[in-house]
């Protein structure tokens, strides 16, 4: 994945010649997704003495604690060069080798810039026994699909000007400029937890699922200081994330919180966003956090034994006011609605309970008999022309499917699609909702280039 060297200077756009092309404009972007960029300043921030992370060089931090003649790094960047850019920096800090990396958990943003931490055998890299499972389920058999829905939610090859941050950090930058990967697996791993002392410094492991099955956080008692991995960030969690993932299971999540809570950190280094400080906005931030998961869990499942549907149940979410207006829980990377879907999956898989899904039409049957009944092709058509005129761009959205079911190549109704997509990317301040509409309707122009 990586930027496109070019802008799209033009597209095919909704009008009444459909073949007329007219410049492409850069798409709006939502004030507060403008402020949230703020959260992502690249620096390396001192948090306490011994303790440093490097915030905006990649999507994910990379953190390096020092010890005697020794240094300790906590997550490694996604790519060589990115890690190689944060070590400069740490060595200029501490000039002592590298003792030991430890992974939180097995996402590329955390362990692809491995390389430029490790310069021989000595270094130790310590993950959850699991992480290596994890890295190479990516690797393998998910590795396409994955890609590209990655690249879509991470907007990997929209224009510059239309990208604004990914929500939990400022880029992915896998795959961008050429930049590239490395793979290191873990060379000491542990199931539940693990206490060792590296250079001097008490380290504490422990097994934490949430984000990932083979979470983990690391707990510094000598400075009380916690590290969450991407169990906290400062953004509403990704219970489900659109580009695809094994059930993140909530309860577990909340307890895993809950462990970290009773340690009663004076600092806080999250994997993603700015670190915090203080006890008590600590705790109060993480038992926020915890009860959003929680209320999302709990609410989904009461309306599940109510007997509604998934889409019913996400259109009853909605946080308590006290959560909703958290810093640490606008929707800048999850949802409450896509995790209560994923709640739904996760414990009935995927028939709703209605019995007209149990064994549906085909999509493309369903359509022509839509089409039919609706007075013919044309007809449809006139309603998606109606709705892009009247803004309602999901059900504009919704009527292409049908008619590109029957057509997929009137260039008229690609372009009412383009144009949907692109408005509803452009309201969208939720980064992986905004690069997912804005992607897809770049897919669609003739002078699109898929990423390599």
């Amino acid at each position: 994945m990586k930027f496109s060297p070019f802008l799209f200077l033009a597209f095919l756009l909704l009008s009444c010649e459909p073949t007329k092309e007219i410049a492409k404009t850069p798409s709006l972007v939502p004030e507060d997704l403008k402020k949230h960029t703020e959260e992502f300043r690249k620096e390396v921030i001192t948090v306490t003495e011994g303790i440093h992370v490097a915030i905006g060089y990649s999507l994910a931090n990379s953190m390096m604690v020092e010890g005697e003649k020794g240094k300790i790094i906590i997550d490694t960047t996604g790519t060589i060069e990115t890690g190689r850019e944060v070590r400069a920096i740490f060595d200029q800090i501490n000039p002592y080798p590298i003792k030991a990396v430890i992974y939180t958990h097995n996402h590329g943003d955390h362990v692809f810039g491995a390389r430029a931490f490790i310069d021989d055998e000595n270094t130790e890299v310590i993950a959850h026994a699991t992480t290596k499972k994890y890295i190479n389920r990516i690797l393998g058999i998910l590795r396409p699909i994955i890609s590209k829905r990655s690249s879509r939610m991470f907007g990997s090859a929209i224009p510059e000007e239309d990208f604004e941050n990914n929500g939990i950090g400022p880029f992915l930058e896998i795959g961008k400029d050429g930049r590239q990967t490395s793979l290191v697996y873990p060379t000491k791993e542990f199931e539940d937890n693990l206490k060792l002392t590296i250079s001097g410094v008490d380290i504490h492991l422990y097994h934490a699922p949430g984000e990932t099955n083979d979470q983990i956080f690391v707990w510094l008692p000598k400075f009380k200081a916690l590290f969450p991995g991407d169990n906290f960030y400062k953004a509403f969690p990704n219970l489900y994330t659109i580009r695809g993932t094994p059930y993140r299971d909530l309860a577990g999540w909340v307890k895993s919180i809950d462990k970290m809570r009773y340690l009663e950190p004076d600092f806080l280094i999250p994997s993603h966003s700015r670190p915090l400080e203080d006890s008590q906005e600590i705790l109060k931030h993480l038992t926020d956090y915890r009860d959003a998961i929680q209320f999302v869990h709990d609410q989904t499942v009461r309306l599940m034994n109510k007997g509604m549907t998934p889409t019913e149940i996400a259109s009853e979410i909605v946080l308590p006011e006290h959560l909703a207006s958290s810093p640490f829980l606008k929707e800048f990377y999850g949802t409450p609605q896509w995790s209560s879907k994923n709640v739904f999956t996760g414990y009935l898989g995927w028939f709703d309970g209605n019995p007209a899904t149990l064994n549906p039409l085909p999509d493309k049957e369903e359509a022509k008999k839509i089409i039919a009944m609706a007075g013919g092709w044309s007809k449809v058509l006139d309603e998606a022309n109606k709705a892009i005129k009247e803004k309602e761009f999901q059900w504009a959205l919704q009527l292409t499917d049908y008619l590109l079911l029957e057509n997929p190549n009137n260039k008229e109704v690609i372009n009412i699609r383009i144009s949907s997509l692109d408005s509803l990317g452009e309201i969208q301040a939720n980064p992986n909702a905004r690069y997912y509409y804005l992607s897809s309707a770049d897919e669609l122009l003739p002078s699109f280039i898929s990423p390599p």
